[in-house]
C-alpha cells in the first residue's frame, strides 16, 4: 500500500506527465493540479526569481504551473505538495534543529527533491561550510559527491553540458544518491540569481559573463523542475529520442 506522502508525489508526477502529453483545454483543474516550487525558510533572498522562471517553464512547455513560491518550513504539512524544494542561502545560517532534519530527510527520501543554491559573494564561503555540516548530518551515511555533466539533470528537457547560474563559480553540481534518485542537489552558482526582474522589467543583478548566461541558467532551472517531478520518466529512452528529433539531430525511425 503507498503511503500519503509517496502518493502525493507521484499524483504531481502524472499530473506534469498529463500536462506534456494532453492540450491545455483537456488538464487545466485549479490550482491544486499545479506544478509549484516551494522556498525552505521564512526569507526569499532572490525576490521574482521563481516567479520568473515558472513563466519562461508556462511559455516553454506544456506544464501548468504556479508561478508564485511560498515559503515552507519542512515540518510543515503541505510540504509533500511540492515536488521541488529550493534552500538559497547567501551567509551563515542557524542549523536545523533535529526535528526539521528528520521531517525534511523524510520527504527527501518519499519522494521529493531538494536544490540548494549557494548565492554568496565570491570569497564568502560561509554558507558552503554550514551546508556540508548539514547535509553531512542529513545523509551521514551517504556522501556528497561531484554529479557526472552527464546526469539525467543535464539533459531532462534541455541537452547542457554543466550548470549554469549568475556565476560561473563551479562547473559542476554535488549531490546525495538515493534509491535510483537524486533528491538532494547543491550548486555554487548562483541559479535563481540570474532570473530575478524588478516591477519595470529589469534584471535586478548582473551577470558574471555573458547575457546568454541567464538563458542557459533558465534552461538549467526549467531542467531542475522537470526532474524533479519526473525522474523516471525522463530516464526513458523515447524521451531522449525525442530530444534528439527536437534538436534535429538524425536518428534511426
Amino acid at each position: 500500500m503507498i503511503d500519503l506522502n509517496r502518493r502525493s508525489f507521484i499524483k504531481g508526477s502524472l499530473a506534469t506527465l498529463a500536462a506534456l502529453l494532453c492540450p491545455k483545454s483537456l488538464w487545466a483543474m485549479g490550482e491544486e493540479a499545479q506544478v509549484a516550487i516551494a522556498l525552505l525558510g521564512e526569507e526569499n533572498l532572490r525576490p521574482t526569481a521563481v516567479e520568473q522562471l515558472m513563466w519562461e517553464i508556462r511559455k516553454r512547455t506544456s506544464m501548468d504551473v504556479r508561478e508564485k513560491p511560498v515559503l515552507i518550513q519542512p515540518e510543515s504539512p503541505h510540504l509533500y505538495e511540492y515536488p521541488l524544494l529550493v534552500w538559497i542561502g547567501d551567509g551563515p545560517f542557524e542549523p536545523l534543529s533535529e526535528a526539521r532534519r528528520q521531517a525534511l530527510s523524510r520527504y527527501l527520501r518519499a519522494g521529493g527533491t531538494l536544490f540548494i543554491d549557494d548565492a554568496s559573494l565570491r570569497g564568502d564561503d560561509r554558507f558552503d561550510q554550514g551546508i556540508r555540516s548539514e547535509i553531512a548530518a542529513l545523509w551521514p551515511d551517504r556522501p556528497l559527491n561531484r554529479t557526472s555533466n552527464d546526469h539525467t539533470i543535464f539533459r531532462s528537457f534541455y541537452l547542457l553540458e554543466h550548470p549554469y547560474g549568475r556565476m560561473p563559480r563551479q562547473q559542476y553540481l554535488e549531490s546525495v544518491e538515493y534509491d535510483d534518485r537524486t533528491p538532494l542537489i547543491y550548486g555554487r552558482n548562483d541559479l535563481f540569481g540570474a532570473m530575478g526582474r524588478d516591477p519595470l522589467g529589469h534584471w535586478l543583478l548582473p551577470m558574471e559573463g555573458s547575457e546568454h548566461q541567464r538563458e542557459l541558467a533558465f534552461r538549467m532551472g526549467l531542467n531542475l523542475l522537470m526532474y524533479a517531478t519526473c525522474s523516471h520518466y525522463k530516464r526513458d529512452q523515447v524521451h531522449t529520442l525525442a530530444i534528439m528529433r527536437r534538436r534535429r539531430w538524425r536518428v534511426d525511425p
